[in-house]
């Protein structure tokens, strides 16, 4: 079981990304409030389709990164250790890049990401799966919330991965 989720490890990561970013650009285009239209059309059921594979995704790519005690790499402040991402952040302000590696504030932001895009797509689900019902838009509205948490971590994501690619450009 654990090679197969190594091996699932990165592909899942593109995948997982890629979707991400579609959902997300996506979403203006989307028709849905208290129920699917009907006829749904292409953007609105790629988006539920689009939305549940991440979610299903997600999961197995989670348990990828958390097998065998790495949950401590993206979740430091769960074990109680803070002094990495405090150190990076504390170095940002002394004009120091944070290191990518050793658990601080980029595997940080990763593992926030992780919860947040798993988060929006558990609450996008939940939300199709009332559709019709009173609570409907509630669940809409803590998907959007969500989704707007996940658009930001990858935004700095993407910042990080930037940083840390020119890293060893430099090298």
């Amino acid at each position: 079981m654990r090679a197969l989720l190594e091996r699932l490890s990165n592909p899942l990561h593109l995948a997982i990304a890629l979707l991400v970013i579609w959902l997300i650009f996506s979403s203006p285009w989307i028709g849905m409030y208290q129920r699917m239209p009907d006829p749904p059309g292409l953007m609105n059921l790629g988006h539920v389709v689009g939305g549940f594979a991440v979610l299903a995704m997600t999961l197995v790519y989670g348990l990828a990164c958390t097998r065998g005690g790495r949950w401590r790499l993206y979740f430091p402040w769960l074990a109680g250790d803070r002094g990495a991402i405090g150190r990076d952040i504390s170095g940002m302000f002394r004009g120091e890049r944070p290191m990518s590696e050793g658990g601080g504030l980029f595997a940080a932001i990763e593992g926030l990401l992780l919860l947040a895009v798993l988060l929006a797509a558990v609450t996008g689900a939940a939300w199709f799966l009332v559709q019709g019902s009173a609570t409907a838009p509630a669940w809409r509205e803590m998907h959007i919330v969500a989704a707007r948490g996940a658009a930001v971590l990858t935004l700095l994501h993407f910042v990080g991965v930037s940083l840390h690619l020119l890293d060893f450009v430099r090298e």
